[in-house]
């Protein structure tokens, strides 16, 4: 359809160029606006002139002065009212002689003309005397105010200044400033209030009314904005849109259908239109196309809003306002016997056509440029948060672009403090400078050099010349004429006037310069080459961020490629040694069944593949490759090594030889190879060799299909390999409302099995409630002084207000993200311990944190008067990081959450078998004196490492950092109306979702699926705040279950059940057992209880209890 179809095309055409569309639809509104403002003020300007002109006939009384409308006028009644007085009959030949130009002259020419200039003098103390001393003044009304005359013809122009007695000078202002505009307001005032004397008190209510619902609308319009991830720049695109839509429609309407539009009529009708049409079309427009921009990031944008637009926004859209216009336009024609609502329906029609327009065009472009400025700006910030993290760079750029396609939806851009001043700080500038060049000032108020005609009137009385005024000009025979300039304000000169005098002689030097002709066309030659140069830079960043990731992943797919390539060729290379094996093998270990030529499947391959060597499937060819790989005398291979030629001319088994004669470090490989996956082959080849290991040229430690340029230089060293785990899913979890399914990595049966039985029982009761209490990760230097008065003052100083102020200034310098908390101190001898607690964003911040710590000891050092402070260690075991320490338990590291629960007692008993009282007397006995008992530091738990370290290992943290992130203790407790509430409070949870493991792609996955990958633009840090919420809540599950499943006494029958293959004897009617021949019996499988189940069925308890401890068995592993 042409509805859907040429929107989409529109808007397609735009996104592809946005920053062309919007300059060239700025300058037609730049236009537009200048004709408007010149219809406009045209209409203005005809009902009033710059000046006034009087007369005085020599027949009428000294104080009778008449309003001249133009000289030409004047001429011919003078001549009339001349011939009139001295002779009848001159009258008679004055009609045919009118014309006579010397006549007329000579009329006009004996009539004295003066020219009198109102002078107003500032001098913002009354103790300052204003000048007098010229003779052209003539006294005003006013103390303050005076006047000069001078003759018309002959006008001297007024002094640039005026010095009083007391040797003051006052100088003229020019064009001045706020008072124009102050004219003009008051003005309108006067015309609003005029208006509002007729009209009825419910009209103006009503248009009150109006004009409150248009800002609230406009105020609504950048509150539901934020939900695009924009708090200004596409609700301002909005406004503005439709601002340029307006001016369009009141070109087309003026111009085209030559229809007048009163500035009354629009400013009482415009906020009536706005807020009954408001801006909802623009959010409706605004949000699917920024939703699916985010879900496609590496997708061109162009062809997102072509796809959003046809399928889901233009129909809606162009409906509504067509039907609008349709609807105005009717009420036009059946309104023409009142023009101005016919006028303005016509109007409206033309408006919603126009807004259509420029929403499908410029507010498409708009929203194309920001999504654009977002993810260059996220790839930008995600790669130095790395960098930050310790990664390396290309890894950082790497992960970075290639992090986009699979990333969350979270707003793109950090919307900083700075970053909203500066956006209001530019839109105000920019009107304060349109004022400032309009002739403005918001110094202060002169009111001088305006020209309406009221201004001038307020010098005449019923149209004519004020008496006060008048009696001081000279008359003269012939009659006398007077024209009454405008007014000119002379202002003392200070300080502040000379400022303004520089400033304004600046901008009027720069107004003539780009007025010249030369300098004008080589502003707009130099504007043009910035904007063209504007256009390619922002092409090539988001061409550059697309082709790098799309470069990454073709590149990782045409490694995968030429691996199962050479794989497949390796196999079957290796089957004539299969072959051989099979044959000398003992025939003890081969089965009677087995074919003794039997070939290996391709798919069961090894992995030391050579490189660079294409081989075909056939075992013939690949016994041909095996030959071609030759290795040559080592010192040649040395040569060929120094000489930097070894990734080009050397096979695998050359450089597997120069790595294990010790000529090249293994750790070297990737670097000398360019190539990790080939490095990692190599290196498997060398260290079977070298630690005779020939089990790495298997493939049961697999190798393959593994991203190694993301491990290299950020999580691993020596990679041969990667160790799979397998991953479950435990859930869904309610946490403050929202459902997670929690992923782990775990070796350990039944973990995830009873992690989901607490998950049913909290949903049931409503879900989990968490609290973070405390956010800052930790680093605990050690520093060493000459003496213990020395350690003493340090550690005053590091402990006084001034000495964290410092230190803390010191700190945050080195970090974006890092911001350093507070310092605590403690003195052993002469060794200080420092323990810097900082806010680290969504990183773990382990790197940063050192990086700031040893930037502040060397400023302590350097600055502040520390010079004979020696640094012990970076980390002086006083974080305390990767041990168990009670300093972690009281004061917290990392994330420090609290997370509750309140669980039926009903669910208690039917899902988790268990009993209230139960619960709280085990976790008494157990958590609390039990580990009491045991001297246990944060212990006070029944398995919160388990579920600590799945959730670790499945998403990409430091499992080793498990010993003080298990920190936990356990509360359980029975409610007055007998549910169970329980607890966990973990002080020292130590997580991040950038940085270390999260950026290795599996990692990464399961951080996307709890929605918490990357870092937060918007709240830094809220990411891996909500994963450590998410960590304790897990916790929670999992104690809640296995608690129950001691009190129930069910948990070894699990854990049989689920681990050791057991099965349950199956009752059968008692049959008459059939004699066989004896036969060997099976071997059982190492683990296998079933014998001992069966011996011990005898003493099976109570039929009651048995199913009780089946349906605690059942429930454990239900899913």
């Amino acid at each position: 359809m042409i509805f859907t179809e040429a929107p989409a095309y529109l808007a397609k055409l735009c996104a592809n160029r946005p920053i062309h569309f919007i300059v060239a639809t700025l300058l037609v509104a730049s236009i537009s606006y200048l004709t408007i403002f010149d219809h406009y003020l045209a209409r203005i300007n005809s009902l009033g002139g710059d000046s006034l002109t009087f007369y005085h006939s020599p027949l009428a009384d000294d104080a009778q002065w008449d309003i001249v409308a133009n000289l030409t006028e004047f001429e011919i009644n003078a001549a009339s009212k001349l011939a009139t007085a001295y002779d009848n009959d001159v009258a008679t030949t004055f009609s045919s002689e009118v014309s006579d130009s010397s006549f007329s002259d000579l009329a006009f020419n004996s009539t004295p003309h003066w020219a009198l200039t109102p002078i107003i003098f500032r001098a913002h103390s009354h103790a300052i005397p204003f000048p007098s001393n010229d003779s052209h003044f003539i006294s005003g009304p006013d103390d303050d105010e005076k006047f000069y005359l001078t003759e018309y013809s002959h006008q001297i122009p007024l002094p640039p200044s005026f010095t009083n007695a007391e040797g003051d000078v006052f100088k003229l202002r020019k064009s001045n400033r706020l008072g124009r505009y102050y004219e003009y307001i008051r003005n309108l005032a006067n015309t609003l209030r005029s208006s509002a004397k007729g009209a009825e008190p419910l009209d103006l209510l009503m248009v009150a009314l109006a004009y409150a619902a248009m800002i609230f609308i406009i105020i609504q319009l950048f509150y539901e904005m934020r939900t695009t991830g924009s708090k200004f720049w596409l609700a301002f695109g909005s406004l503005l849109s439709s601002v340029i839509a307006f001016l369009f429609a009141i070109v087309l309407t003026s111009e085209v259908f030559g229809i007048h539009l009163p500035l009354s009529s629009l400013t009482e009708g415009i906020p009536f239109l706005v807020a009954s049409m408001g801006f909802r079309h623009k959010i409706a427009y605004t949000v699917p196309a920024m939703e699916a921009i985010r879900k496609e990031p590496t997708r061109d944008i162009s062809d997102t809003m072509w796809e959003v637009v046809l399928k889901k926004t233009a129909a809606p859209l162009a409906k509504q306002e067509l039907i609008t216009a349709a609807c105005f336009l009717g009420i036009a024609l059946f309104t023409s016997n009142m023009p101005g609502l016919r006028n303005f329906c016509v109007f409206t029609a033309v408006l919603m056509v126009c807004d259509l327009f420029i929403t499908f065009t410029f507010y498409s472009a708009v929203i194309s440029l920001k999504a654009q400025i977002n993810i260059v700006h996220r790839q930008v910030a995600l790669t130095e948060a790395l960098e930050e993290e310790g990664v390396s760079e290309e890894v950082a750029h790497s992960v970075a672009a290639t992090g986009l396609a699979s990333s969350a939806y979270q707003p793109l851009f950090k919307h900083d403090k700075n970053v909203w001043a500066f956006k209001v700080v530019t839109i105000a500038g920019f009107l304060v400078l349109h004022l400032f060049a309009l002739g403005t000032s918001w110094l202060y108020d002169d009111f001088s050099d305006y020209t309406p005609s009221a201004a001038l009137l307020s010098y005449a009385i019923g149209g004519h010349l004020s008496g006060r005024v008048s009696e001081k000009i000279p008359l003269g025979i012939q009659g006398t004429l007077v024209t009454l300039m405008p007014t000119k304000v002379y202002r003392r000169v200070t300080l502040l006037t000379q400022v303004e005098d520089v400033v304004f002689d600046s901008l009027s030097r720069f107004s003539q310069a780009i007025r010249d002709p030369y300098i004008s066309k080589f502003i707009v030659l130099v504007a043009g080459i910035s904007f063209a140069i504007n256009v390619y830079l922002l092409n090539v960043a988001r061409n550059h961020l697309f082709k790098h990731s799309d470069s990454v992943i073709s590149e990782k797919i045409s490694k995968k490629k030429r691996t199962d390539v050479k794989s497949r060729g390796e196999a079957s290379t290796s089957h004539a040694g299969k072959k051989a094996a099979v044959v000398t093998a003992p025939a003890s270990s081969v089965t009677s069944s087995a074919p003794v030529s039997a070939p290996v499947p391709a798919n069961s391959t090894f992995d030391n593949v050579k490189d660079h060597q294409i081989v075909s499937d056939s075992a013939s060819s690949s016994e041909e490759s095996v030959n071609d790989e030759s290795v040559r005398p080592l010192d040649e291979l040395v040569s060929i090594f120094k000489e930097g030629r070894l990734r080009d001319e050397c096979n695998d088994a050359e450089v597997c030889e120069l790595a294990t004669n010790g000529k090249m470090p293994l750790y070297a490989l990737e670097k000398q190879l360019g190539d990790s996956a080939r490095a990692v082959v190599v290196r498997r080849k060398a260290i079977a060799k070298l630690a005779n290991a020939p089990v790495l040229n298997t493939d049961r430690l697999p190798w393959k299909g593994y991203d190694y340029d993301r491990v290299f230089g950020a999580c691993c060293e020596n990679v041969i390999g990667y160790m799979p785990l397998p991953v479950g899913v435990a859930g869904p979890l309610i946490i403050d409302g929202v459902p997670y399914h929690i992923p782990m990595a775990t070796t350990e049966g039944c973990l995830i099995a009873s992690t989901m039985r607490g998950c049913k029982a909290l949903n049931a009761g409503g879900g989990v409630e968490t609290v973070l209490t405390a956010d800052g990760m930790t680093r605990g230097p050690c520093v060493r002084f000459s003496s213990l008065s020395r350690a003493g003052a340090a550690k005053r100083w590091l402990d006084s207000e001034d000495g964290q102020k410092t230190i803390k200034s010191a700190f945050n310098s080195t970090s974006r993200f890092a911001r350093l908390q507070h310092a605590k101190t403690a003195l052993a001898g002469k060794l200080l311990f420092i323990r810097f607690k900082t806010s680290t964003g969504d990183a773990m911040g382990m790197n940063m944190i050192s990086k700031g710590v040893e930037y502040a000891l060397k400023y302590m050092q350097e600055k502040c008067g520390f010079e004979d402070m020696d640094v012990v260690s970076l980390s002086g075991n006083y974080c305390t990081d990767k041990k168990p320490a009670a300093i972690n338990w009281i004061e917290g590291r990392g994330k420090s959450v609290v997370a509750s629960a309140i669980v039926p007692a009903e669910i208690i008993k039917k899902v988790l078998k268990s009993d209230v009282d139960a619960l709280v007397k085990l976790n008494i006995d157990k958590n609390l004196i039990g580990s009491a008992m045991a001297g246990s530091i944060g212990g006070c738990n029944a398995q919160a490492a388990n579920l600590v370290t799945a959730v670790y290992l499945a998403t990409g943290q430091d499992p080793a950092q498990n010993v003080e992130s298990s920190n936990c203790i356990t509360l359980m407790e029975k409610r007055p109306d007998g549910d169970l509430e329980i607890s966990v409070s973990m002080p020292s949870i130590e997580v991040g979702t950038i940085g270390g493991g999260t950026i290795l792609e599996p990692q990464a996955a399961m951080l996307d699926m709890l929605g918490v990958r990357g870092p937060n633009p918007t709240h830094p840090g809220a990411n891996a705040r909500q994963l450590a919420k998410i960590v304790a809540a897990a916790v929670l599950a999992a104690e809640l279950s296995l608690c129950c499943a001691l009190a129930a006494g069910h948990l070894v029958r699990a854990h049989m059940q689920h681990n050791r293959n057991s099965k349950k004897p199956v009752e059968k009617p008692v049959e008459k057992p059939v004699e066989k021949p004896a036969e060997k019996p099976a071997e059982k499988p190492a683990g296998d209880h079933s014998e001992n189940l069966t011996k011990k069925s005898a003493e099976q308890p109570p039929k009651e209890d048995m199913q009780r401890l089946k349906d605690g068995s059942k429930i454990c592993i239900r899913s």
